[in-house]
């Protein structure tokens, strides 16, 4: 595809290539979408659309029983999309949360989750079940924002982002939220972590940063702070919430975040030149190796 930069969005069946379309002036006004088919390695335009708004990241585009399914912000305000196999409006709910902008976004089968941010963290649930006529289920606002939602096991959603102070205009660190999805029309917060003098994260803008295994019970990131950058390992459960079960300095050169990732029982932390291994029964470093 010949274009001026976007990104993509890929289904079992079809391939979405959206970019951002600007004014002379810098600002964003809509955003071009491509549909493209596959099947036994035969490529096929299908369909393209314009809209207004944009979207914030992959996690704000879903393909779901032939539907698409898009959270985008518009100006100021944001909507949610619905199209049919040929890009067609279907469904839209328009004029959501003022004067905010989509933080993160995921769906789950009929329903849909997104966080918009300005003073208070609104979570949007909606009801996508019907194409034609998708709605609001509920919205929680508490402090801070989620820049990144996962779904962490049976009716949890895990949000990371940042916690803010009660004037809404201050930082107070990296904050790590359970939600109850049980009943999406209302959405709860049954525990969160705030790591203090810690201010930010690189999977607030690279989902690929983050190391989440729900059966393993494992969430493990690198963050920024006062003393450098470190490696945070958490566990969860409902009765103790979060338990931060690592906290390591980050050794090692490169442009990007640290990576975790695990084989059998043990813990690599890469970073530039350098691979530390950690014991996960216990997360006492074993060995490092520097290239």
């Amino acid at each position: 595809i010949f274009s001026e930069g976007g990104d993509a969005y890929v289904s079992n069946k079809n391939i979405y290539y959206y970019e951002e379309e600007w004014t002379g002036n810098g600002k964003q006004e809509k955003t071009l979408l491509r549909k493209l088919s596959y099947k036994k390695g035969k490529l096929a335009v299908v369909a393209q659309k314009t809209f207004r708004g944009y979207l914030n990241d992959s996690f704000s585009i879903d393909e779901y029983d032939g539907y698409l399914r898009m959270v985008v912000t518009r100006s100021k305000t944001n909507a949610v999309y619905v199209l049919d196999q040929k890009l067609k409006l279907t469904g839209k709910i328009t004029n959501l949360a003022k004067d905010e902008r989509v933080y993160s976004a995921r769906f789950l089968g009929d329903t849909g989750y997104f966080v918009t941010y300005k003073e208070t963290d609104p979570l949007f649930s909606v009801d996508l079940s019907n194409p034609k006529n998708p709605k609001i289920l509920g919205r929680l606002k508490i402090p801070g924002f989620s820049n990144y939602l996962h779904f962490y096991g049976e009716d949890k959603l895990l949000g990371i982002g940042m916690d803010v102070d009660k004037k809404g205009d201050v930082t107070d660190g990296v904050k790590l939220s359970m939600f109850d999805i049980s009943d999406s029309s209302d959405v709860k917060e049954i525990q969160k972590y705030t790591l203090e003098n810690v201010y930010s994260a690189a999977v607030m803008y690279d989902y690929k940063a983050v190391l989440i295994d729900p059966e393993k019970n494992v969430i493990g990131f690198a963050a920024d702070g006062n003393n450098g950058e470190n490696y945070y390992v958490f566990s969860y459960n409902d009765t103790n919430g979060f338990e931060c079960l690592m906290s390591e300095t980050v050794n090692g050169n490169g442009y990007q975040s640290a990576r975790g990732v695990y084989v059998d029982n043990t813990l690599y932390v890469v970073k530039g030149n350098i691979i530390e291994a950690y014991d996960m029964a216990d997360y006492q470093k074993i060995d490092d190796l520097i290239l």
